[in-house]
């Protein structure tokens, strides 16, 4: 078994009650196993974000149709970086907006700066991108 090492981390008695509650509706036993997820999803994220390394990678979004031409600008974005789309979703939420989950797969800091891309055009009004590195 891997050694455990310890550490107090002070919280106000309002932040500490709300994340208590979070644990608690995600079903963790414990906050351990909640700060050391935490803490797992933060390095990976980190190391994803910070290397060319290879890597796999989710993108979602929401798109506004309502914002010019939205949709048009996103897929000339995902046909010009084809080498990096693996697949896509479109899910319609509602008449105007659309959810796009995206699958990416290549060097880190290419997925990372077209995910950064894709989020900040007009009329995609959310994006997450969720990225884990790949042993090729």
């Amino acid at each position: 078994m891997a050694q455990v090492d310890r550490f107090s981390v002070s919280l106000d008695t309002e932040l500490l009650a709300a994340f208590d509650r979070h644990i608690a509706d995600r079903g963790y036993q414990n906050r351990s196993e909640a700060i050391r997820d935490l803490i797992r999803d933060l390095l990976v994220a980190s190391r994803v974000e910070h290397s060319d390394e290879p890597a796999a990678a989710v993108l979602t979004v929401v798109c506004d149709h309502r914002q010019g031409e939205a949709p048009k600008r996103l897929r000339a974005c995902l046909t010009a970086n084809s080498d990096l789309v693996t697949g896509s979703l479109s899910i319609p939420i509602d008449q105007h907006r659309d959810s796009l989950a995206i699958g990416l797969k290549g060097p880190a800091d290419r997925v990372q700066a077209l995910a950064n891309q894709i989020q900040a055009m007009r009329g995609v009004a959310h994006g997450h991108l969720s990225a884990v590195p790949v042993s090729e």
